[in-house]
């Protein structure tokens, strides 16, 4: 059975959440027919280091400090990058050059320009690159897909997604979460792009990546922070509520408003409406399937993925629902290769295998980026007071990339040419 050999480069939370699921395709290797193991991770803190060490039982020799050293093995199969926003590029593009291919941790960079630097460097040099985006790997999305591409709904003409939240702001509200979440020069942007690559990827995916127009967006930091509550040096930089409207070449509208911090209760709400019909969104999976939870069990929070039709039935109104998971089902019982399309991991590890192409697999960093070709649309709009064109967008989307990284007593300026 073929076993693919993984380095992981950042060794903090989310690193923790891409272990679980390795351990789960470990255990399901027969029915997936391969497996991976991670067998080196690199992290600049050390004490995050020695949580690896402690949980997982790695070796000291194959747990880095500085990532360029777990770059020079030989015994290594693929990159997983899981450092923060503005790191990805600078890391995925150097891991690209030192022969590997990779895989991303959402979002693929935090503006436009830095996530088509990736996937250009990629091009060039022929590796494969992937991006997380959970929302896909879902019955739930590939249901809605099959009822917009059968016209079941009709022509798609608006969107609306709201994703707010009263207080969850990452590294501020919720201690678990490293303060580099709401470092502005760390993490780029907030929910806009951390929230937005789930519900607004899957909404263009579903719609078949509409050709965007132009966007209108508003963008602020609107509650009152404490200065006692912040520790990160670089201070509370980014902004807790985003509003952006988007016209699309095909006449569609959407609407996306996301808020990591309001005076307000928690609220959410997806829909697409078409001429003959609507479907409603229900807890969009920001998590991952199955495999993306410990022993395989039910969503850490939140509620099941659900899908709800809104049309017309010989003249009357209807309302169906669609049971997402019972579907999921059926379709691994028609097919087993359906596996590979419910989690980002193992639709990763077969692409990368050659099981899936680029003509089968989701091109998740060409729907990021497309994602944030809009979200950068948002904050440009805001900057300027005005509607942005797509063609303003991506002449104005900014580099935000951290160019170099105190490792030891050593700058390392990150080596991004190719």
């Amino acid at each position: 059975m073929k076993e693919i050999r993984v380095g992981i480069i950042g060794g903090g939370m989310i690193s923790h959440r891409h272990m679980v699921i390795y351990e789960n395709i470990q255990k399901n290797a027969e029915l997936l027919g391969f497996t991976a193991k991670v067998v080196a991770v690199a992290e600049i803190i050390p004490e995050r280091l020695a949580a690896w060490r402690e949980q997982y039982g790695f070796d000291k020799k194959d747990l880095y400090t500085d990532f360029r050293e777990l770059l020079k093995r030989d015994d290594i199969d693929t990159i997983d990058v899981c450092v923060h926003n503005n790191y990805h590029t600078p890391i995925s593009i150097m891991a690209m050059k030192a022969g590997f291919d990779v895989y991303c941790e959402k979002p693929s960079a935090a503006s436009y320009h830095d996530a088509k630097l990736m996937m250009d460097c990629a091009a060039k040099l022929g590796r494969k690159f992937h991006v997380q985006i959970s929302s896909l790997m879902s019955p739930q999305t590939r249901v809605a897909c099959d009822m917009i591409a059968s016209g079941r709904i009709g022509t798609p003409y608006f969107v609306n997604i709201e994703q707010l939240t009263r207080r969850r702001r990452p590294g501020y509200d919720i201690p678990n979460f490293t303060s580099d979440f709401y470092s502005k020069r760390i993490a780029g942007h907030a929910a806009a792009i951390d929230l937005g690559i789930y519900v607004v990827g899957q909404i263009l995916y579903i719609l078949g990546q509409p050709k965007l127009q132009s966007v209108s967006g508003f963008a602020t930091r609107g509650v009152e922070i404490d200065p006692k509550l912040i520790t990160n040096p670089d201070g509370y930089g980014v902004e807790d509520i985003s509003d952006g409207f988007a016209k699309f070449e095909n006449g569609m509208g959407l609407h996306f408003l996301a808020a990591t911090a309001m005076n307000y209760k928690d609220y959410s709400m997806t829909y697409v409406l078409g001429s003959k019909g609507g479907l409603e969104i229900i807890n969009t999976d920001t998590v991952g399937g199955k495999f993306a939870r410990p022993g395989m069990g039910r969503p850490a929070w939140g509620g099941e993925p659900e899908l709800k039709f809104y049309g017309e039935m010989d003249g009357r109104h209807v309302t169906m629902e669609l049971n997402c998971d019972e579907n999921g089902i059926i379709e691994a019982r028609k097919d087993p290769r359906m596996m590979m399309f419910n989690d980002n991991q193992i639709m990763w590890l077969a692409y990368k295998l050659g099981l899936l192409d680029d003509s089968t697999r989701y091109n998740t960093p060409d729907i990021a980026l497309q994602q944030l070709l809009f979200t950068d649309g948002i904050f440009l709009s805001q900057e300027l007071g005005r509607s942005v064109t797509a063609d303003e967008i991506v002449a104005m989307s900014p580099t935000l990339f951290i160019p170099e990284q105190k490792i030891g007593n050593e700058i390392v300026k990150f080596d991004v040419g190719f």
